[in-house]
């Protein structure tokens, strides 16, 4: 017997006579479709939301968001593969009415309305809040970093970009030289005098940016910059290539992302408040915030207790890293709070010795006559005396962690809850891809979308996509 074989290209066929009845009753395609004509995007701020009435008309902005929702769900985000896809993709076709607009078009689009992207993904969320889908009692923050358009060629740390400025100083130097000599000769206008110009011309227009980037890192003492795209950071955990930071508020009841935001620090450690107030200010409540050892900062710590917020921040653990590891660990030095003075396991006192304020840290040492005539000398320290450090904001350091001791399962909670998020952006969506768009507002427009994708998916699965899209007719 033969192999099954198909229809013949030549033979005529007769499609649907609606393109509706190529789409499923239980597509995303229709979620989508129902959500974006749900939204004002005029009141969102998207672009060209408001129809010109003279000239050629444009493309409705809610055409184009549906099409780059469609294209993120299936991680397609370059905007020459979304101008394929309206030609060849059925559920594309439905959604633009068989629109194909060029690529530029598609692109500028999300270069131009990532303010109105962030404000969209908001949007969603105080739909499904109202939807009674989102608990809002307890939120898990947490971090992921996302590779930037510049690469790792573009990071260059500070002694290379003064030496590259010392060198492009020698080589102005060498073209002025060049340019005297023709003077001299008079052959000005000559093409090699042309070319020396042009060439004095991009030496200065480099020198200028180099200049630039050496004396931004002076003000703000990093040691790298990347020279292609200024904002972009250089990320340990991308192994020093340049990325961003996003950071995500998820509700531990419904997995959805309540809150998100982008920035370029390298570390979490600043930004538990700002996360933390970003999701109070969309839940309408004070919820209890869990997160992880990268968020224990003891100013954040005080600023969200100050709030009325309670957090279940894993502690950061800093042991005494003087000996082989079996000295006595601070925590069994007593501190005296109206005399402030510790007290150390030999009942000897250790006094206010300085004030660490780039740290926040007040040190306390004890007098070294005392640790040299101690019998526990050899089990406290190395030193001629013990140092014990207290945190300016140590009461909310120490409140938080027994909150933490007290409740473990909280951190088994902040696992299950903002590691698939992360995973489901990362490989699903961004397809563990770098951003296409530069610059802090380029990567907000793109994980905006990438964000918006994965709480349309996550309400899907909940309830189903029809019931969602008559939810969103209603």
């Amino acid at each position: 017997m033969g192999h099954r074989g198909g229809e013949s290209r030549d033979q005529a066929v007769l499609f649907p006579v609606m393109l509706d009845e190529l789409v499923e009753e239980d597509a995303m395609a229709r979620v989508i479709d129902a959500w974006v004509d749900a939204l004002d995007l005029r009141a969102l701020g998207f672009g060209k939301a408001q129809a010109r009435r003279l000239g050629r008309p444009p493309y409705d902005p809610a055409d184009l968001l549906k099409l780059y929702l469609c294209g993120y769900l299936g991680g397609i985000r370059s905007s020459r593969a979304l101008e394929r896809e309206c030609r060849r993709n059925v559920e594309c076709m439905w959604l633009l009415g068989r629109l194909a607009p060029d690529h530029k078009t598609i692109a500028d689009f999300r270069r131009h309305n990532g303010e109105a992207l962030m404000a969209s993904c908001a949007a969603f969320v105080q739909f499904v809040r109202h939807q009674g889908l989102v608990g809002g009692t307890v939120v898990a923050i947490d971090g992921s970093k996302v590779q930037a358009v510049a690469s790792r060629k573009a990071v260059g740390k500070a002694g290379d970009l003064e030496r590259e400025q010392q060198q492009l100083a020698r080589e102005a130097a060498h073209y002025l030289e060049q340019l005297e000599a023709a003077d001299r000769q008079e052959e000005r206008g000559g093409p090699s005098t042309g070319a020396v110009k042009r060439a004095l011309k991009r030496c200065r227009e480099r020198q200028d940016e180099v200049g630039a980037e050496v004396a931004r890192l002076a003000n703000s003492k990093a040691t790298s910059s990347v020279l292609t795209e200024p904002q972009a950071r250089a990320m340990k955990s991308l192994y020093g290539a340049p990325g961003y930071n996003l950071q995500t508020a998820v509700d531990t009841d419904s997995h959805l992302i309540v809150h998100h935001e982008v920035c370029n620090d390298t570390s979490d450690a600043g930004q538990l408040m700002p996360m933390a107030q970003g999701a109070a200010q969309v839940l309408g409540t004070q919820p209890e915030v869990v997160a992880d050892a990268g968020y224990a900062n003891g100013e954040q710590l005080q600023a969200l207790q100050e709030t009325g917020m309670t957090s279940y921040v894993a502690p950061s653990h800093t042991p005494n890293n003087q000996g082989d590891g079996t000295l006595y660990d601070k925590t069994m030095f007593r501190y005296d709070a109206s005399q402030d003075c510790f007290t150390c396991p030999a009942n000897k006192i250790l006094r206010r010795k300085q004030v660490c304020r780039q740290d926040k840290l007040v040190l306390y040492a004890a007098a070294p006559d005392d640790c040299g005539r101690c019998a526990q000398k050899g089990k406290c320290t190395v030193s001629s005396r013990r140092l014990v450090s207290r945190h300016w904001y140590e009461e909310a350091v120490r409140a938080n962690a027994a909150r933490v001791a007290a409740a473990p399962h909280m951190m088994a909670l902040r696992r299950q809850s903002v590691e698939h998020p992360f995973g489901t952006i990362k490989q699903q969506i961004l397809r563990n891809a770098r951003l296409l768009l530069r610059g802090l507002k380029g990567a907000r427009a793109e994980l905006s979308l990438a964000v918006m994708v994965y709480n349309l998916k996550r309400v899907v699965h909940m309830i189903g996509s029809q019931k969602l899209t008559q939810a969103l007719r209603a």
